[in-house]
C-alpha cells in the first residue's frame, strides 16, 4: 500500500498538520501543541522513506534505525520516558555496527553475480580509491564512517540497463565517477549533509560524442553529517 511513498509526501502532511496548528491557533482556539516537540518526526519519515522505497523493504536496517531513534525523541519530548543526549552515544555505536554487518558480513550479491560485478565497499578512518572495470556490474554498497573513498566507474558497464549502487555515509564522504552516457537518479535522506548529483550531459558538453547505450544509475542511501556526490 505504501510502496515507493516518496518523502515529500510526509514532509507535505507534516506542513498540513503544522499550518492547521498555527491557524486555530491565530483564530483563538489553542490546543496547547509545541510544534518543535514533534522535530523527531524528521527521522521517522526518512527511516518510513527508506522502508517504502529501497529494495529490501521492511529489512531495511538504516530505516528501522531512523525510526527508532525518532521514537525515542519523540517519547521524550512528550514526557513519557526521559534521558540525556550523553546517554544515546552508545546506540551510536550499535547503529555504526548493524550498519556495517548488514552492507558486509552478508553482501547479498544478486544471483550470477561474482565479487567482481559487484560493489562492496567500506571506508572507516581512511578512504582510498577503487577503480572498477567490469563490464557486467549488478548492483553494490558503500559504507563511510569518519573516512571517504572515490569509486570510479568510467570504464565499467552493467549487466542491465539500470544499476542500483546504496550508499551510507557518516561522518565522511563517497565520490562516485561515472561515464558521460549514464543518467544518474539519486533517491536519497540527507541529514545535515549533502547527496548531489553533479553530472553533465553529453550533449552540454562541446566536442563529446558516445555511441554507447543509454545506462541508468540509481543511487540509494543517506549522508548523516557526510557527503555523497556522483559527477561524470
Amino acid at each position: 500500500m505504501f510502496k515507493n511513498v516518496d518523502i515529500k509526501v510526509y514532509i507535505g502532511g507534516a506542513i498540513i498538520f503544522a499550518g492547521v496548528v498555527m491557524f486555530l491557533d491565530n483564530i483563538g482556539l489553542n490546543l496547547g501543541i509545541n510544534l518543535f516537540d514533534f522535530w523527531p518526526l524528521v527521522l521517522i519519515f526518512i527511516g518510513l522513506n527508506y522502508i517504502t522505497n529501497s529494495r529490501h523493504g521492511v529489512r531495511s536496517t538504516n530505516g528501522w534505525i531512523f525510526i527508532a531513534f525518532g521514537v525515542l525523541f519523540l517519547l521524550r519530548n512528550f514526557g513519557l520516558i526521559w534521558f540525556s543526549i550523553g546517554q544515546l552515544w552508545p546506540l551510536v555505536l550499535i547503529a555504526i555496527g548493524f550498519s556495517i554487518l548488514r552492507n558486509h558480513a552478508r553482501p547479498n550479491m544478486p544471483e550470477g553475480s561474482d565479487s567482481a560485478d559487484y560493489i562492496n565497499l567500506l571506508f572507516i578512518l581512511g578512504g582510498g580509491e577503487h577503480k572498477f572495470t567490469s563490464k557486467s556490474l549488478r548492483g553494490g554498497r558503500v559504507t563511510a564512517i569518519m573516512g571517504g573513498g572515490t569509486i570510479d566507474l568510467r570504464h565499467a558497464d552493467t549487466a542491465g540497463e539500470v544499476l542500483e549502487i546504496e550508499v551510507f555515509a557518516m561522518w565522511g564522504g563517497i565520490e562516485i565517477i561515472v561515464p558521460f552516457h549514464w543518467q544518474v537518479n539519486i533517491k536519497g535522506a540527507p541529514l545535515l549533509g549533502a547527496m548531489e548529483n553533479n553530472t553533465h550531459p553529453p550533449e552540454a558538453i562541446e566536442g563529446l560524442e558516445t555511441s554507447s547505450p543509454s545506462r541508468s544509475l540509481i543511487v540509494t542511501g543517506s549522508a548523516i553529517m557526510g557527503g555523497i556526490e556522483v559527477k561524470n
